[in-house]
């Protein structure tokens, strides 16, 4: 076991640590987390993408989310799919969408949003737009790095491209 026993029963407010019945319930559902948490934690040896066949990286990719690179040298292939996993945690975020474009453009590259996590009642208006500005696009086209953004912002954002200074000019 990787965490010390009864971390779940600890985290209960102090009324219900000494309910036998809770205390037992958590223990089965402790267990359980565990095997999974084991199995979390082999993740990082188990997929490597410094290892995995050519072939198995898209595949390999679909479990952390990670854009189709089927555009980029296989060694850039790589390295985005072991940074896109490294930031499953930060989804959305601003530090995940430079991440996720950043093999597809040229420099520099500027996002501006509008969002952010703020006290109840201190937000600013939040018109939730992302607008990433490039210097150019160096692998794809601006659809489909428009469809990357928009794939990998939240719903409800209006996304706007500007490559070189100018809107990026989207067919159909």
């Amino acid at each position: 076991m990787s965490r010390e026993q009864g971390w779940m029963l600890r985290r209960l407010p102090i009324a219900f640590q000494d309910d036998r019945v809770m205390a037992g319930l958590l223990g089965v559902i402790e267990s359980v987390a565990e095997s999974v948490q084991v199995h979390a934690d082999q993740i990082p040896y188990l997929a490597d993408p410094s290892l995995t066949p050519e072939g198995l990286l898209s595949w390999l990719g679909r479990f952390v989310d990670a854009p189709d690179s089927e555009t980029l040298p296989i060694d850039e292939r790589r390295d985005l799919l072991a940074r896109t996993g490294a930031l499953l945690l930060r989804k959305g975020t601003r530090e995940h969408l430079a991440t996720l474009i950043a093999p597809f453009v040229a420099d520099p590259v500027t996002i501006s949003e509008d969002g952010g996590i703020h006290r109840l009642g201190e937000a600013p208006l939040c018109e939730g737009r992302v607008t990433v500005a490039v210097g150019g696009i160096t692998h794809g086209t601006p659809s489909d790095l428009l469809k990357l953004m928009r794939n990998i912002t939240p719903a409800h954002c209006v996304v706007d491209l500007v490559v070189a200074g100018a809107p990026a000019e989207v067919e159909g």
